[in-house]
């Protein structure tokens, strides 16, 4: 069993994590990040280094993959073909972690997407998919983590978008395998995974542009909103290193604006469950707030959640203000679908 004082190398030699282990935090340079390399650090170590990962949260996102893969049951897929592969090498590490569902299934047989955050830069699934996708298993709800391409020498976007439409067409092509309906889905994301969440809501980006259905939720987790007005005004080195490795070094503010999801959501945006500490010191609290008004103004069903406190990439949030909250948001889209039943009869 994984615990708070679990080591690194521990996790990547257990039978079945080591299989996913590449993937605890993902990044080009393939070294976990700085919370990894040294295989010595436990969770509680990782947790010191960044205080919003809870090392009991990781430890159970850890403990739901084991006894997941305990039979030998395949948790890692890939999103992309052979050819595919063989033709945009980078698309090798686009996978999903499966989640199976632990506890009652709803008859609508739904499932849910998560993107793990990381600034573009990483996809950090150990502090913040995982610990949720556990949870949300245990409500019955076949979970997928995907592990999207981040940034490298060429630009970027739009490559996360269409790994999050590749990952929806491969769970198209084998509902029967995993026994889920993909007219009943919902996805969710955390800091820049909430971002490319929140653009699968969008026409230009998202579920309308590969001609899929649209998501009948999303849930964002302390999202980046508006891209523009949040990393220009960063230090001039730091806003180059960001938006250079988003858009090449030619980025201007009209190459953008596709990107800021609160210019671009429409009234046919999907319903959205959203919430972020107002002590968020990454990603500024406006983000969320005016987007919550601009959904209002639009129409568009949602609920917003912004507890005083609880940092950045609190991820489950166990022991915060934001404690519950994925519990919250299933019963939001229970609501959502009960409203759709009614409105059919």
């Amino acid at each position: 069993m994984i615990t708070v004082d679990t080591t690194v190398k521990e996790i990547k030699n257990d039978r079945v994590l080591k299989k996913i282990a590449h993937y605890l935090i993902y990044n080009t340079a393939e070294d976990g990040t700085e919370h990894l390399s040294d295989e010595s650090r436990t969770l509680r170590d990782i947790q010191d280094k960044t205080p919003t990962w809870s090392a009991k949260d990781m430890a159970y996102g850890l403990n739901c993959i084991i006894e997941n893969g305990g039979d030998g049951k395949e948790l890692l897929f890939d999103v992309y073909g052979e050819a595919e592969i063989a033709k945009c090498p980078e698309k090798e590490h686009v996978k999903l972690i499966y989640f199976p569902p632990r506890g009652e299934r709803n008859r609508q047989k739904r499932f849910v997407i998560l993107a793990a955050g990381g600034g573009y830069g990483a996809v950090c699934s150990l502090g913040e998919a995982f610990p949720v996708a556990a949870r949300l298993s245990e409500m019955g709800m076949p979970v997928f983590c995907l592990n999207y391409r981040v940034a490298g020498k060429e630009p970027l976007f739009p490559k996360p978008m269409e790994d999050l439409s590749a990952a929806y067409r491969f769970l198209k092509d084998h509902e029967d395998q995993f026994d889920i309906d993909a007219r009943h889905y919902a996805v969710g994301g955390f800091s820049a995974g909430g971002h490319l969440a929140a653009c699968w809501g969008l026409k230009g980006l998202g579920y309308a542009k590969y001609g899929y259905p649209a998501a009948e939720i999303l849930m964002l987790d302390y999202p980046l909103i508006s891209v523009w007005r949040t990393i220009h005004p960063l230090p001039a080195q730091l806003q180059q290193i960001m938006l250079a490795g988003y858009f090449g070094t030619g980025y201007s503010e009209e190459i953008c604006r596709p990107y800021n999801i609160d210019e671009m959501a429409d009234q046919d945006y999907p319903p959205v469950f959203m919430i972020q500490a107002e002590d968020d010191d990454v990603v500024p609290i406006w983000n969320t707030g005016e987007f919550a008004d601009r959904l209002e103004e639009l129409g568009v069903s949602s609920r917003y959640e912004h507890p005083k406190t609880g940092g950045h990439g609190f991820g489950l949030g166990t022991e915060t203000e934001a404690e519950g909250w994925t519990d919250r948001a299933v019963a939001f889209w229970d609501e959502l679908t009960k409203e759709k039943m009614d409105e059919a009869i």
